[in-house]
C-alpha cells in the first residue's frame, strides 16, 4: 500500500483531483469547454505519468484529434439564429409528455410540486449537480478508461466524438423546443428555467448567461436553445453505463442510477422533454452497442508480452474473446 501511494501516478492524480477540488471551490464549476478540455489533459498526464512515451503518442493520435473535433461541435451547435429558433419543431415531443402527463407534461407536475421560484431547496441544487455532470463526466471517463488501460477505452472516445456528431446533424435537420421555450411561448403551462437560476443562487452570474440567448433573439456563443432533440445529457450516461455494465452488482446500481438521475433533472429543470431523453438512450445505445459486440479475433502473428505495444498504449491491441455482459444485449 505505501509503495503503491509513492508512486508517480498515484501522487499527479492525487494533485490532480485535489488542485480541481479548489479550483471548484474558490473559482466555480468549469462551464467553457476549452477550460473542460484543459482539465482533461491534465488528467490525462497525470494517469500516464508512468509511460509518458505512449501519453505523448495518445495524444497525437486520439486525444488531440477529439478536442479538435470537440471545440469545432461547439462552433457549430452554437450557431443559430431567430428563423432557425421561430421554426423549431415541438412534435412530437409536446404531445407525447402531455400524454404522459394527463393533459400537463411531466415538468410541470415536478415543479409545480417541488420548485419554489426564489428559493432553490436542497434538490434543486443535487439536480443541479447532475446537470452540470454533463460537462466533465463524459470525458473525464474516457480520460480513466485510458488511464487504467481498459480495453474498450479506444472505443469509448470513437463512440462519445461518433454521438456527439449524429446529435449535431439532428439538431441542426430537426430544431427543436425544450420546455422551457414551449412554456415561453404558451404552448404548455407557465414554467422556470431552473438551472440558471441556481447558477445566480450560488453567486456565478457569468456561468448563468451561458444558458441565456443573446439580445436579437440568438443563442450564446456556448448554447443552441434549439438544439434539444436528442437530448445528449440523457445520451452520455447511457453511453458510459453502455461501456462499463458489468457483473459487478454496485457498478451496475451506479451507473443505472446516473442514467435515471439525470433524466429526472432534465424534466423537473425543464431543459429538456421525455421524449428527447428516450430518443437520447436510442442514439447512445445505437452507438455503443456495435462498439461493444464488435471483436477481433486473437492474433498469432503478434506477440502481446507485458513490453508489448498494446500493453503500452493500453488500448488497441487484440483483446480478449471474452466480455462482460453487454447492456441490453439479450
Amino acid at each position: 500500500m505505501v509503495r503503491l501511494l509513492r508512486q508517480p501516478r498515484t501522487i499527479a492524480v492525487a494533485a490532480w483531483i485535489a488542485a480541481f477540488a479548489i479550483a471548484v471551490l474558490t473559482i466555480g464549476y468549469p462551464t467553457r469547454r476549452t477550460v473542460v478540455l484543459v482539465w482533461i489533459a491534465l488528467a490525462i498526464i497525470a494517469f500516464g505519468m508512468d509511460r509518458p512515451r505512449a501519453t505523448a503518442r495518445s495524444f497525437a493520435t486520439t486525444w488531440l484529434p477529439l478536442f479538435l473535433a470537440l471545440v469545432v461541435y461547439d462552433r457549430l451547435r452554437g450557431a443559430s439564429d431567430p428563423a432557425q429558433q421561430a421554426s423549431a419543431h415541438t412534435w412530437p415531443q409536446v404531445n407525447l409528455d402531455m400524454w404522459l402527463g394527463g393533459g400537463a407534461t411531466p415538468t410541470e407536475h415536478l415543479q409545480g410540486w417541488l420548485w419554489t421560484a426564489g428559493s432553490p431547496r436542497w434538490w434543486d441544487f443535487a439536480a443541479w449537480v447532475v446537470y452540470q455532470s454533463h460537462f466533465i463526466v463524459p470525458l473525464l471517463v474516457a480520460a480513466a478508461m485510458w488511464g487504467a488501460r481498459h480495453r474498450l477505452a479506444r472505443r469509448y472516445v470513437l463512440g462519445f466524438a461518433t454521438l456527439s456528431w449524429m446529435a449535431l446533424a439532428t439538431y441542426w435537420l430537426y430544431p427543436a423546443q425544450p420546455p422551457w421555450m414551449a412554456a415561453r411561448d404558451g404552448l404548455i403551462g407557465g414554467l422556470d428555467r431552473v438551472v440558471p437560476q441556481v447558477w445566480r443562487e450560488v453567486g456565478i452570474e457569468r456561468a448563468a448567461r451561458v444558458f441565456e440567448t443573446a439580445p436579437q433573439g440568438g443563442a450564446s456563443r456556448f448554447a443552441n436553445p434549439v438544439a434539444a432533440l436528442p437530448s445528449l445529457h440523457a445520451a452520455f450516461p447511457t453511453l458510459i453505463a453502455a461501456f462499463l455494465w458489468g457483473a459487478g452488482r454496485w457498478r451496475n446500481v451506479a451507473l443505472a442510477s446516473y442514467v435515471a438521475a439525470m433524466a429526472l433533472a432534465l424534466v423537473y429543470t425543464g431543459e429538456h422533454f421525455t421524449f428527447d431523453i428516450v430518443l437520447g438512450w436510442t442514439f447512445a445505445l445505437a452507438v455503443a452497442v456495435p462498439l461493444r459486440r464488435y471483436q477481433r479475433r486473437p492474433s498469432t502473428a503478434r506477440s502481446h508480452s507485458p513490453g508489448s505495444q498494446s500493453d503500452a498504449d493500453g488500448t488497441d491491441g487484440t483483446e480478449p474473446v471474452s466480455e462482460p455482459p453487454l447492456l441490453l444485449s439479450r
